[in-house]
């Protein structure tokens, strides 16, 4: 069954779910303008205060950690807690971060163009978009992609962009952001009344985990300590993971 690893409160509410980084680290951004980092195990190691309430998901790039802000910025800090750059990106940042195997960060900005910017803070790819529909997510591939109203696909790596029309669409699942589905095949689905819903299978019956009182943001599964990542509208984050079956 499900159990809860860790929980930790950031002393404010979320308006975007946490980040998880490539080494297990959780990044959670507040409404009042503050980020944290913990540890794989949920334990607290330090917090740097942004302007503006963090409005995205963080995101890692290399050894930074990217947070966007309602005050139209974008942050680069340090895994030690540091400021590496910040900037004002040219349009108002509308969807979420990804990241791409190069470094290079993605977003889609209100003027409905895709921004590529590097790790050092520069615009390396403007493009023609759309609105969105979904994404930007990064792929198997190790690129970014996402899909505007008219269904159409655009995959970017560095600054190389492949548009791809629906009629020739790969398979890119850009997933529930309610859910999610475990390398093992469970699945995880957050609930507007801060419970945490668990199925073994597609077709078993859904076991309960109550969290809180509040609603729930979109999970992400961290494939290097092996749990789902939850966090609440009121500021929890709790880190889930299962029993270990006994033989």
């Amino acid at each position: 069954m499900p159990r809860e690893r860790f929980r930790f409160h950031a002393g404010a509410p979320l308006l975007a779910p946490a980040g998880l980084g490539s080494t297990g680290s959780i990044c959670v951004g507040t409404a009042d303008g503050y980020i944290h980092l913990l540890s794989p195990d949920g334990s607290f190691r330090w917090s740097y205060s942004v302007h503006g309430a963090v409005v995205r998901r963080p995101v890692q790039s290399g050894e930074l950690w990217f947070v966007t802000t309602s005050a139209e910025r974008i942050y680069a800090l340090t895994a030690e807690g540091t400021l590496y750059w910040v900037f004002r990106p040219p349009s108002a940042v509308a969807s979420e971060l990804a990241v791409d195997t190069t470094g290079t960060t993605y977003f889609v900005g209100a003027d409905h163009f895709l921004y590529g910017v590097t790790a050092h803070g520069g615009v390396s790819l403007r493009a023609a978009f759309g609105e969105l529909k979904a994404g930007p997510v990064t792929g198997p591939d190790g690129a970014v992609w996402a899909e505007n109203q008219a269904g159409n696909l655009v995959r970017a790596r560095g600054q190389e962009l492949t548009r791809l029309t629906p009629e020739s669409l790969p398979a890119i699942d850009f997933a529930s952001p309610d859910a999610l589905r475990d390398p093992d095949g469970h699945e995880w689905r957050v609930r507007a009344d801060g419970a945490l819903e668990f199925k073994r299978t597609p077709t078993s019956a859904p076991s309960l985990l109550e969290l809180t009182s509040s609603p729930l943001l979109s999970p992400s599964w961290s494939p290097t300590a092996h749990f789902v990542l939850v966090s609440a509208r009121d500021g929890l984050v709790v880190g889930v993971g299962l029993e270990p079956q006994t033989p």
